[in-house]
């Protein structure tokens, strides 16, 4: 069945304000955004807005080139990689980007995040690889080698940034929430094990 503008908006203000009271995404960054029912247009934060801030009013709605087709202020820097994601991964309903600390701070490794836990391998299935664009927002001539990852590995959930955060996808907003939850968890735990010692 499919889901409501309302509840898909609603979905999006509710899941910015746990990232942001769960100290993902601080400051007036990141960026999530969810398909718009039947047409090839994606509900998204508008630029600049923090997490805290996400409302009917700063939820703008693009296609997936990123031109505004209703709201009234600027759609998310990254509005355009999320389209393409959506162009590319039908299935894929939401996306979540956020600059959460451990997962952030594992990207500056430059190394895959390991499933550090048997429910993060079975949830976050393929690979976490860690990319590394150079710039703050993701640069269409990037989009390829993002893109490319998931043609490798369809069931992948998300991919970290190096620099810049992390984003996960899913089958609706608190799906892609939940695998953006998950990440940082798997990056908390496989950094608590480098330091320990026990990771393998």
């Amino acid at each position: 069945m499919e889901e409501t503008i309302e509840k898909i908006t609603q979905d999006l203000i509710a899941a910015a304000k746990r990232f942001y009271e769960a100290r993902f995404q601080l400051g007036n960054g990141g960026n999530l955004s969810a398909r718009y029912p039947g047409k090839e247009w994606m509900i998204v934060k508008g630029t600049d807005v923090a997490f805290s801030e996400v409302s009917e009013k700063t939820l703008v709605i693009t296609d997936f080139n990123g031109a505004l087709v209703s709201g009234s202020i600027k759609p998310s820097k990254e509005a355009l990689l999320h389209g393409a994601l959506y162009r590319r991964l039908p299935d894929v309903q939401a996306i979540m980007h956020c600059h959460s600390p451990w997962a952030t701070g594992w990207a500056a490794s430059g190394k895959p995040l390991e499933f550090a836990t048997y429910h993060s391998k079975l949830k976050l299935k393929g690979e976490v690889p860690v990319f590394d664009s150079g710039t703050y927002a993701v640069p269409e001539d990037f989009f390829p080698t993002i893109l490319a990852h998931f043609d490798r590995y369809p069931e992948a959930r998300a991919f970290l940034l190096k620099g810049h955060g992390q984003l996960a996808v899913g089958k609706n907003v608190w799906d892609a929430a939940y695998n953006a939850e998950l990440v940082e968890e798997t990056a908390q735990i496989g950094v608590i094990s480098v330091l320990m010692g026990t990771h393998t």
